[in-house]
């Protein structure tokens, strides 16, 4: 393999992350499979350091020929010539090569950047989204990325080639006068520590600003996410009032320590800058009138002096900005440094289920305000029977729900699903085998036909619109001007809550997994339309094979299943079929009755 050849990055793993304690060590990672690059760009700054050297010694050596008594002859210019024309060759072909290893490893760096923050960020626990703005997910992720552009464009085109340049230089000016070049040297480390105490602090104000800004992003998109509730309670002007507070309340204030404090770190540097310049011209002056050198010598240390300064003023100034940019890196890179359940990564990732029995054995679950919601809680579902879930809001049901498929682990007790503990297996691996129809449809920003068949991923074009003929949604589409192409919109805001739901319910019947847990599954159909989808529902049901899972506020969709379970503050009061409940004094034949009013 070439220095040059393209290194194709593996796939991201699960937990990776934990390994990296600082953004620099994460940077190394990803830069590491890639090198030889690396190195290749760094050389073109590095030896063009050199270049300015070349310059200003082959123009000292022109002042110097044309200075003395002697004609001055093509001859005596060969040398002068030669270094020059090298010097602009030799930089030329460095930054080419450089070029080329730019675009063989950069792409695949950002790539890998990409894929491995985003595979991190998914894998964090259920908790986490449910109390994390998404905006400001999607903005640190950004500033991830946006940190490692900023970091090698500080290296590759400020530090390094400006570091090169003041060493060389610096070193160079001992052919003249080994006092300015000790002088140089010494006056260059004062100012570098001074500025780089500075710069520090300019770290520690921007990591407190860039946290801010991810907060006023994660505030900007969850109105956006919620903008047709802000028309329907015309609340554009509260919600603008709310942005506004936020940001003069916490983002200016702390946007305006920065720049007060790079204000003063400039003024104390310009001074610094203006009494080394004044005392190097004051003391080449000397020099010359003491003939201990000669005009060329002065043209060169001059050229050289006000070169490399300018140099280190731009790189304290790129410093400031990289130290800026480091602070908004570090806060993005927060994301990546919260506790993961490791134990996950570690569980069985696959699980073969032949009979879809679901049984609770004395489970014991609270949220983190300790309340609990279940205590002791037990009951069996047999492999095909079809049960309903009936409560009160606050009843459990939905938690019941999310125990199952693994969104939180119980405190005690086991669930078993075919007989096997799902504590041992991973999350993935049981919801692989379970279908969802939730209340909340949210779709993505895709085709149709890519929301459905996400489903199963394998599913032909043609079993995805069985599928939609099975949920009554076929007709709907091929009525569209792009049929099954149509994008649906962010969260499917194109189409009625009845029309996501029944494509919602057209990907569980793709899935044809052997446990169906529909929640709420017909909540957001009109009367006309729910009939319709209860016959495709039923459709399922009537399928033994498969295990039923259905929670309902209206009792009507559970008529015809196996058994109804009542609970009441985590408690099952009241379990049996629909004609057994209702043939008793019953909570259940009292909602009934109320629903029929």
């Amino acid at each position: 393999m070439s220095r040059f050849d393209t290194i194709t990055p593996s796939a991201p793993s699960f937990g990776t992350f934990m390994q990296y304690r600082s953004v620099y060590s994460f940077l190394w990672s990803m830069i590491r499979p890639y090198k030889g690059c690396y190195a290749i760009m760094l050389m073109a700054p590095i030896l063009g350091a050199f270049y300015d050297f070349a310059n200003n010694y082959s123009i000292k050596m022109v002042v110097d020929a044309f200075s003395g008594d002697a004609e001055v002859t093509y001859q005596a210019l060969f040398w002068p010539m030669v270094i020059f024309i090298s010097a602009q060759v030799i930089l030329d072909v460095l930054w080419r090569g450089a070029d080329i290893a730019q675009w063989r490893s950069e792409p695949y760096v950002r790539q890998s950047i990409i894929l491995k923050v985003y595979d991190y960020v998914q894998h964090n626990p259920y908790q986490f989204f449910q109390n994390t703005h998404s905006g400001s997910i999607t903005s640190k992720i950004k500033g991830i990325l946006d940190g490692y552009d900023n970091f090698w464009a500080a290296m590759h085109h400020d530090f390094t080639p400006k570091v090169a340049n003041t060493v060389v230089l610096t070193a160079v000016l001992a052919i003249v006068n080994v006092k300015v070049c000790l002088f140089i040297a010494l006056w260059n480390l004062c100012f570098f520590v001074i500025m780089y105490r500075f710069s520090k602090v300019t770290d520690k104000l921007s990591f407190n600003n860039a946290n801010h800004r991810h907060k006023i992003f994660g505030l900007v998109a969850d109105n956006i996410s919620n903008m047709f509730t802000i028309f329907s309670f015309a609340a554009r002007k509260p919600e603008l009032d709310r942005l506004n507070d936020t940001i003069k309340e916490e983002f200016i204030p702390s946007n305006i320590k920065i720049y007060k404090f790079s204000f003063i770190s400039n003024s104390i540097a310009g001074v610094l800058y203006w009494i080394m310049l004044i005392s190097l011209f004051l003391f080449m002056v000397h020099l010359r009138k003491t003939n201990q050198a000669s005009s060329g010598d002065l043209v060169f240390v001059m050229g050289v002096t006000i070169k490399m300064s300018w140099d280190l003023w731009q790189m304290i100034q790129k410093m400031q900005e990289f130290m800026k940019n480091m602070g908004d890196f570090k806060s993005a890179f927060e994301l990546l440094k919260l506790p993961q359940d490791t134990v996950e990564s570690k569980l069985c990732q696959e699980i073969k289920i032949i009979r879809p029995s679901i049984v609770f054995q004395n489970v014991s679950f609270s949220y983190e305000s300790g309340k609990p919601i279940f205590r002791e809680l037990s009951f069996n579902i047999k492999p095909g029977e079809k049960v309903g879930l009936v409560g009160t809001s606050g009843a459990g049901k939905s938690t019941l729900v999310s125990l199952l498929l693994k969104y939180f682990d119980v405190d005690k007790g086991h669930i078993l699903i075919d007989e096997q503990n799902i504590s041992k297996y991973s999350a993935d691996a049981i919801r692989e085998h379970i279908a969802l129809i939730p209340q909340d449809i949210l779709l993505f920003h895709r085709s149709i036909l890519e929301n459905i068949r996400y489903g199963n991923m394998k599913a032909s074009d043609k079993e995805v619109m069985v599928a939609a003929q099975m949920a009554n949604i076929h007709d709907f589409i091929m009525s569209l001007p792009e049929q099954y192409s149509t994008l649906v919109g962010e969260r499917g805001v194109k189409l009625s809550g009845g029309q996501r739901q029944r494509i919602a319910i057209a990907r569980a019947i793709l899935k044809n997994a052997p446990i169906l847990i529909l929640d709420e599954a017909t909540s957001s159909l009109d009367t006309e339309t729910e009939q319709l989808i209860q016959h495709s529902l039923n459709a399922l049901l009537d399928n033994s094979n498969i295990t039923v899972l259905a929670i309902a506020h209206r009792l009507s969709t559970l008529k015809h299943m196996d058994r109804i379970i009542v609970l009441e503050q985590g408690k099952i009061i009241e379990e049996g079929s629909h004609n057994i409940l209702i043939g008793h004094d019953t909570v259940y034949k009292k909602l009934w009755e109320l629903q029929k009013i």
